[in-house]
């Protein structure tokens, strides 16, 4: 009597966090993992119980000319926030070579890891997720007066390997200067193209989570547009706020995690899957 099963309310669902260095270690699944995952919901859980798994997502703006072409990584700096954090699935801007990124922190043997165009990268917990498909596609073209080129958003659709039929399509991108412009072809624009890429590459199950330097706060277009398709959970102070978390999940708890060495602060958002 109580449970939400109890009620009538539905099944008991109750969190475990399953990550680079919870559950399962640095290192991946562990016996301690496999027994937390084992033992829920656990024989004295209602009838029909499932596991609720907490993901940890990164969104990081690297800074790369500087921080790695000027002062060469300054030490693992950015890395070691990273290891700290322990992230399931993160994305990366301004971000010329992510395999350098893992093996500083000693997490190339964690993380799979995907190099996109435009300076992107994405990387996820190798243990906990199985790549279905990937891609990237141009949504935005900078403005003269701040002409570096196009701007992509680059994606990823994961299933969790432990938990049946949860997928999630994962997107990074970094907006087109100037800031608040949305580039040559505008805030609305490139909100909908961003979109466009996500809707014509996910499947109708899917949980979204679209993360990125966005060159944009929240009062912009390109920011107002997007809340009318997936909800912001997150924004950082860097800039203004121009490093978004979007997503359709259920929250759990935000941090911002410094600059760790960047020009921006790194986020991390934690989702119920």
């Amino acid at each position: 009597p109580g449970s939400p099963a109890a009620r009538g309310e539905g099944p008991e669902r109750r969190p475990v966090l399953l990550g680079a260095q919870g559950a399962w270690g640095a290192g991946g699944a562990g016996a301690k993992g496999k027994e937390l995952l084992g033992a829920l919901p656990g024989p004295d859980a209602a009838p029909g119980a499932e596991a609720e798994v907490l993901v940890k997502v990164l969104t990081y703006n690297l800074f790369w000319w500087n921080l790695y072409g000027k002062r060469n990584g300054n030490g693992g700096s950015a890395s070691r926030l990273i290891k700290d954090a322990a992230p399931d699935l993160m994305g990366f801007q301004e971000c010329d070579d992510v395999r350098r990124v893992l093996r500083d922190g000693g997490m190339e043997s964690t993380y799979t890891w995907i190099q996109g165009p435009r300076a992107l990268a994405i990387a996820y917990l190798t243990a906990d997720w199985e790549e279905l498909s990937k891609g990237d596609e141009d949504v935005a073209k900078d403005e003269e007066e701040q002409y570096y080129g196009f701007r992509a958003v680059q994606w990823v659709r994961l299933q969790h390997r432990r938990i049946d039929n949860k997928v999630v399509f994962f997107a990074n991108h970094h907006g087109p200067l100037r800031v608040n412009s949305g580039g040559q072809w505008g805030g609305e624009k490139t909100a909908a193209n961003i979109v466009s890429v996500i809707e014509s590459n996910k499947q109708p199950a899917d949980a979204v989570v679209l993360v990125g330097d966005f060159n944009a706060i929240t009062s912009s277009a390109t920011i107002q547009s997007l809340e009318t398709s997936y909800t912001l959970v997150f924004t950082g102070v860097s800039f203004g706020g121009v490093d978004h978390i979007f997503g359709t999940l259920q929250e759990e708890t935000s941090k911002n995690l410094g600059h760790g060495g960047s020009d921006h602060d790194a986020l991390l958002k934690t989702f119920v899957l």
